[in-house]
């Protein structure tokens, strides 16, 4: 592992930074326990390709540059190359985000960076968690699968309308005080499949929520509403209301509710940046507003809001919608899976679940199988699982799992002469929207991101140990900008043989490559605008930009390598589509008020409904479209029939 993160003498080395390696840094010993948790057969693969490496380990003495000829050579071997990578990426993330116990790492001096240190005040966490008994059944009016933007927001709506609900999440609740510790806690505890997962055919690697509360409790509180071109186009598709004053009034009530403002959007030097570049080229931009209470909002601890917001500023569906709901009566169960929906007579009878109840440790938490008896039965579980979920139940039709919309990202890093002080202030409070609808609707906005020590490290091209770790040095002073494109065309999710979904997608269509290529070159120039003296896509197949040299040449020669696997890397935090509305059933999942094509008390409620890509940060639309939803469900319930 010292391969990948080495020791250098450095003369000029006043924090100690290049002095430290993998093995001073304690990588072997965190990496044991990552490997401990892995499945049995990628645990199996990385196990076989440790133990033959260990003739590399005999060579710890010799030149860094002939260790790294050694693994060129292994990497020839496929197999073995994409061990490598996993290797090292986990050496990187390991090496540069793990904490010890005084909350910080090493490294981080370098980058002036204080690290994630705010103790969250409020112990007691906002909402109490049922835990049934084996062979428990449980009754209610709905049953919400899954309680992030969606269906946190329905499960709130209809409780409010009396209903008896029960909302079932995979992830876990957490208190103010327990959120926020540090990068790689946030993956282990509050995303699905503990972070960043590369989708099957290796060309994106996708980014969703898990926790009670959904993705509302690590997003980057990003609210931004539908554009009208994509209301226009949603009601078109049979979404009656959607271009009105109706969902005008949705939108409104859920920023009321989530407090949504751009009070608390202040600007570090990443968005001084992006703001100064856009001015320079004319450029439209505006301030983001963001689901913050500003009574507790602090520029000092924002910034790691996508670790958990330890501050309890962040109004997820946790502190809003679910609180609302818990007050009306609804129950709430923590680390279960919905297995497969359950019908009778081809209408909605329950849900069939299987999880573990919590306990201190994994030992500690006892295996669950219940049954939830619901007639309403919401699928909120995210556009990766909801169609998964539909797909295990046989439910959905030809086009579950269809259309599946992810915003691809791509994103250059910009290096500049001063420190930008990237982790201080709001994660994304500038967005630029020049070219947002570009063509026909389709276009891409450019956003800011968080800041983050170990993923940043694993983003950064490799050309070898020793140029990496320069780069390393130089974080304190980078900028890195995403460009996200409202893709029109879509990949699917299918079912691998133990019923976990299995993602494909590929950037193919022609108006989306356009849209990525020229978001890439957008933001190439707004960093050169800005000021930066390197530019640098996250590819070791692209040399950098260097101050001096001819921009359009670099952007022309980062052209000619592909977009996903081998080539630019795609990231994606926004997934939709995979379980959408429309009129018909061929290409649709559900109708336009929600509720599955020909199985009533079965509705959507979550970023798979969208009939295609929002264009925008998705929190908003799905939570005014999830409003929505909540108002035809309740007609059903109450009426004990179709709907008018």
């Amino acid at each position: 592992m010292d391969t990948f993160l080495p020791a250098l003498n450095r003369r000029d080395d006043p924090h100690g930074f290049y002095a430290h390696s993998a093995r001073t840094l304690g990588v072997p010993a965190a990496a044991e326990g990552v490997l401990a948790d892995l499945p049995a057969a990628d645990r199996a693969g990385l196990l076989e390709l440790l133990d033959k490496l260990r003739f590399v380990q005999k060579l710890e003495r010799t030149p860094l540059k002939v260790r790294e000829g050694v693994l060129r050579l292994l990497s020839r071997d496929p197999r073995a190359a994409r061990g490598l990578e996993a290797l090292r990426q986990l050496t990187l993330m390991l090496g540069y985000a793990q904490v010890g116990e005084d909350g910080l790492n090493p490294t981080w001096k370098q980058f002036a960076y204080a690290g994630p240190t705010f103790q969250g005040a409020q112990t007691q966490r906002d909402l109490t968690i049922t835990v049934p008994q084996a062979g428990q059944d449980m009754h209610a009016d709905v049953v919400v699968i899954g309680s992030g933007a969606g269906g946190g927001v329905i499960a709130g709506e209809l409780a409010g309308q009396g209903l008896k609900v029960v909302v079932l999440d995979m992830g876990r609740h957490f208190a103010d005080a327990e959120l926020g510790q540090s990068e790689l806690w946030a993956y282990r505890n509050i995303y699905w499949h503990g972070g960043f997962t590369t989708t099957a055919d290796g060309n994106v690697s996708l980014i969703a929520g898990q926790a009670v509360g959904g993705g509302t409790v690590g997003n980057w509180m990003n609210c931004v509403p539908t554009p009208a071109e994509v209301r226009q186009e949603w009601a078109g598709a049979g979404l009656s209301g959607l271009n009105t004053p109706e969902f005008e009034g949705d939108l409104r009530a859920v920023m009321r509710r989530i407090q949504a403002n751009n009070d608390c959007s202040e600007s570090n030097g990443t968005h001084q940046r992006l703001i100064e570049g856009s001015l320079r080229l004319g450029y439209s931009f505006k301030r983001a507003y963001r689901n913050a209470d500003p009574r507790l909002h602090d520029p000092q601890h924002a910034g790691h809001c996508g670790f958990g917001d330890a501050t309890g500023s962040k109004q997820s569906t946790a502190k809003t919608y679910l609180k609302d709901a818990q007050q009306r009566g609804a129950v709430i169960v923590e680390g279960v899976k919905a297995e497969r929906i359950l019908t009778q007579d081809g209408v909605a009878s329950g849900v069939l679940v299987g999880g573990h109840a919590a306990g201190e440790s994994s030992a500690d938490r006892t295996p669950l199988s219940f049954t939830v008896h619901a007639p309403q039965v919401v699928v909120a579980c995210g556009a990766l699982e909801t169609p998964a979920l539909l797909l295990r139940s046989g439910l959905g039709g030809p086009a579950v799992g269809q259309h599946l919309h992810l915003h691809p990202c791509g994103a250059l890093a910009g290096l500049f002469d001063h420190d930008q002080r990237g982790w201080w202030g709001a994660t994304q409070g500038t967005i630029m929207d020049e070219f947002q609808g570009r063509a026909g609707g389709y276009g891409f906005l450019v956003e800011t991101i968080q800041y983050t020590t170990g993923l940043y490290a694993v983003a950064a091209p490799w050309f070898n140990a020793a140029d990496h770790k320069e780069r390393m040095a130089q974080q304190a002073t980078a900028v890195s900008l995403i460009h996200l494109t409202r893709d029109r065309g879509a990949g699917q999710v299918t079912l691998d043989e133990n019923g976990e979904p299995v993602i494909t997608y590929s950037v193919t269509d022609p108006v989306d490559v356009d849209n990525y290529w020229l978001g890439q070159a957008t933001v190439a120039r707004i960093l050169e605008a800005a000021g930066a003296h390197t530019i640098y896509p996250l590819t070791d197949r692209a040399e950098p930009w260097r101050r001096g040299e001819d921009l359009e040449a670099a952007i022309g020669e980062w052209r000619t390598l592909n977009i996903g696997q081998g080539g630019h890397p795609v990231f994606s935090a926004h997934q939709m589509g995979s379980a959408r509305l429309g009129r018909d059933p061929r290409t649709s999942v559900a109708d336009p008020s929600g509720e599955l094509h020909g199985v009533p008390g079965v509705w959507i409620g979550d970023t798979s409904a969208f009939p295609s890509a929002s264009g925008a940060n998705p929190m908003l639309t799905v939570m005014a479209l999830a409003r929505r939803t909540s108002r035809f469900i309740a007609q059903r319930a109450s009426a004990g029939r179709p709907s008018a």
